[in-house]
């Protein structure tokens, strides 16, 4: 009987300590959901960034594609005719007219000229698509692509080789029948409208051929 008077503070103080326990509780579920949103958060950013970096390789592999396919109809279009090319003077692309004679009737071709000498320029390595170049429609995106291409092609002549006994002629070696012609080719794809600077805003290939003369 003498215990009485302390089963109310006993009581009052376990109940005190299970409303500690509550307030603990929430403020450790707090923190559980908290990080759980940084985790969800910190995935999300890492989804997006996968996103991107696939898309931009996506579009690298694309544009590659049509620069190769542009490099590659550059080399036809040059070892279609086999016939010399001459230097581009006066024009703003790389197909020259020729007039040539095929038994007793000229027939005017449209062949490409070089824009300038690979050796003696002082591009070096270098290219210049915003002088001279041509553009290749038939690469560009089909209508109902929203993405738009732009696809430009020009060869430098680089060196004439010719049998023993044969020899170029003038001071720009234009070759005889029976020579080999080495060119550069260079080509870009761009989804700009004119032809960019090799970079960020144009994908530049290269090649060299060689033609002989027929």
């Amino acid at each position: 009987m003498k215990a009485a008077p302390f089963s109310t503070p006993l009581r009052h103080g376990r109940a005190l300590q299970r409303q500690r326990q509550h307030g603990a509780a929430l403020i450790v579920s707090m923190i559980m959901i908290l990080l759980v949103l940084l985790l969800g958060v910190v995935a999300m950013r890492g989804v997006t960034m996968e996103s991107r970096i696939t898309a931009n390789m996506l579009e690298n592999q694309r544009l590659y594609e049509v620069a190769d396919g542009t490099l590659r109809e550059g080399e036809r279009v040059i070892l279609t005719h086999a016939y010399p090319l001459k230097k581009c003077d006066g024009v703003t692309s790389p197909v020259s007219t020729v007039t040539r004679t095929n038994g007793s009737t000229a027939v005017i071709t449209q062949i490409p000229c070089f824009v300038s000498d690979a050796k003696a320029d002082t591009l070096l390595l270098g290219t210049d698509f915003t002088t001279i170049s041509a553009k290749y429609a038939d690469l560009s995106s089909k209508p109902t692509d929203t993405r738009q291409n732009s696809a430009y092609w020009y060869p430098r002549f680089i060196d004439t080789q010719c049998p023993k006994g044969g020899s170029a002629t003038s001071a720009l070696d234009v070759s005889t029948v029976g020579c080999t012609e080495y060119h550069e080719v260079n080509a870009q794809a761009t989804e700009k409208d004119t032809a960019q600077t090799c970079g960020p805003d144009g994908l530049c290939l290269r090649s060299s051929i060689n033609m002989f003369i027929k």
